[in-house]
Parts: C-alpha cells; structure tokens; sequence
C-alpha cells in the first residue's frame, strides 16, 4: 500500500511509521521538518498540514491507498483535508481520542458504540467536531476513526497531570517528596504501549472491515493510579511513594487545565471493551503490560538522561496544594 502519515515524530505517530515499514508498506510523511529525522526508506514531504495551500503543495499530485492523520483537531481539520484529498485517498483514517466518550461515564465498560461527550475538555469536543465532519463531510472518501487512550512510550513515563514535562512527578517520587494523587487514587485508568497501538492501527489500512466506523485501539489491562504510583516507584528503585490524595474537584478549581485532564479524563473509572479491533485484526494484542513498559521507558530514560528534564511549575504547585492539605488534616 501506499501510505501517508502526517507528523510521524510524536508518541504515537514515531510506533506507527515503524510499523507501517516494517510491513512493508511505501510511506510518505507529511510535517514541518522541524523534528528529528525521519528513518531511512520514508518520503519526507515538507509542509504545513492545517495551512490548505501548503498541504496541496506538499502532495502535488500524489495519490494514497490510506491517509493517517494524527494532526486534525476539530472539525474545520477534518473539512480541509476533505477537500484536498477528494479523489486521491482510498482511506481516510482519522486519529480520534478515548476522551470522547461521555462523562461522567453512564457505564465503566467503554465500547466504540458508547456515547460521547465531555462537558470538561474543549480538546476532547472538538475531537468530537472532527469527527461529525467526517462523517457528514466524506462523501464518497472510505474512512475510519481511530480513537487511543494514554499511549506511550520508550522516551516518557506518563503520569496523572503534569505542566511540562512528566519526568516531574517521578523525580519527586526519586527523591522522596510527596506527590499528589487526584481523588483517593483507586479508579481505574489504561495505559496503552505504542508499539501495542500500532499494531491495532497498520492492521485497519485498507481493512475492508473498518470502513465507516469508529475503533479504539488500547490496552486490555485497567489499574488504579495508586498502582501505577507504586509499580513506577518500584521501577525506578524509589520504594514506597508518599502520595497524598487530593479530590479531582479541587485540583481543578486551583487550575482550570487540571478540570479538563482529571475530571473530564483520568479521574473516571474506565474499562475498555476491545472486542472490534480484535475482530479486525487477529495479530493485535496488546501485551505490554504497565510494569513492563515503564521499565522500559525507565531504561531508555537512564540513557538518555536529557529526557529527565525539570517542571518548576509543576513543583511549586504540588509543594503549595500538599501544604494546604496537610494543614487542613
């Protein structure tokens, strides 16, 4: 097939390029080229994807079997890329995201037919704008919605909330400081291993079977975030963390930002129901459980020790609400 991919350096896109090559698939990706180099055997085209002109020009006359786009936003991304690609894709494959689904959550259990909604995130709505544009818009273009859910990889180990980077959080933990764990840490939450995800997605290119519909691709495994606390402290050689439990409700009335992430993602038990993509793609399996790709991570981080970077705001805010807290106990 030919493939192309837009952005093709971040968390998700870097496990998908990987991918779609080693299947053996021909591969343009579409960025900036503001990022790091892209692997041998990729076509690089230059140019801005949500600039129309400067995507025109970058595909010239160029025509795809599938289109991933992992940089449409809202709904006048998804319009854009209509347009320019109506009559030279044979698939749209639009990235989505789990935060979609409705909250609060009707049911813990989340399959692709669950309803969307999300009062507390303005990313997670105009998701859902993208994705309703695709849908009214596409004419005659096959499509599919891809929908992840806290996928990472080798370069970072992701945490609850953090402000710049989330290396923070478990510099706390290293160094023995409390950190804060939103509600009383015993909801569930996915964490997804990229090269897991990736599978799940190579695996819709040209796949009859996932044409006009929506399919999340994530972990099978759901563990509370005192859990994941803990595993990554063991990780990481630090012990036993000192988390100090801090409603969602209030950490998002001390930053609007943290309503979105917490109350309108993380702070919701959910499950998710994989059954479709399973069905899909017999060699998905999600198999790389949280412990086992943290400490991968953790290897790749000790090796590269500039990705350990700081969050002095991170910081200060953790050390002010773990002080207020402690005070009212």
């Amino acid at each position: 097939m030919r493939v192309l991919l837009t952005g093709g350096t971040g968390t998700i896109s870097r496990a998908v390029v990987a991918r779609v090559l080693a299947e053996g698939h021909s591969l343009s990706v579409l960025n900036r080229g503001n990022r790091e180099p892209l692997p041998e055997g990729v076509e690089h085209l230059v140019g801005d994807v949500r600039d129309e002109a400067s995507l025109r020009d970058a595909l010239g006359g160029r025509e795809f079997d599938a289109v991933v786009q992992f940089l449409a936003f809202d709904g006048e991304d998804v319009e854009r890329d209509l347009r320019v690609l109506a009559g030279r894709a044979g698939q749209y494959v639009l990235v989505s995201s789990c935060s979609t689904y409705l909250k609060p959550l009707p049911h813990h259990v989340v399959t692709e037919d669950s309803p969307q909604g999300n009062p507390y995130s303005a990313y997670a709505r105009d998701k859902i704008a993208g994705e309703e544009a695709l849908r009214a818009g596409a004419g005659d273009l096959p499509w599919t919605i891809v929908r992840p859910s806290h996928t990472y990889g080798e370069r970072t180990i992701p945490t609850n909330f953090h402000f710049g980077n989330p290396w923070a959080a478990w510099q706390r933990v290293l160094d023995g400081k409390p950190v804060i764990v939103h509600g009383d840490g015993e909801s569930l939450w996915t964490f997804t291993w990229n090269e897991d995800f990736a599978v799940g997605l190579v695996g819709l290119l040209g796949n009859e079977g996932a044409l006009g519909r929506a399919v999340h691709i994530t972990s099978d495994e759901s563990i509370t975030w005192n859990r994941a606390f803990r595993t990554v402290a063991g990780v990481i050689g630090a012990g036993e963390p000192d988390l100090v439990h801090v409603p969602s409700a209030t950490l998002g009335a001390l930053r609007e930002d943290l309503e979105a992430a917490l109350l309108g993602d993380k702070a919701a038990t959910i499950v998710f129901d994989n059954t479709l993509v399973k069905s899909l793609v017999p060699a998905f399996d999600a198999r790389t459980t949280w412990a086992e790709g943290v400490a991968r991570a953790w290897e790749w981080m000790q090796a590269h020790p500039d990705s350990r970077r700081p969050d002095p705001a991170y910081d200060v805010f953790c050390d002010d609400v773990i002080a207020r807290v402690r005070a009212w106990a």
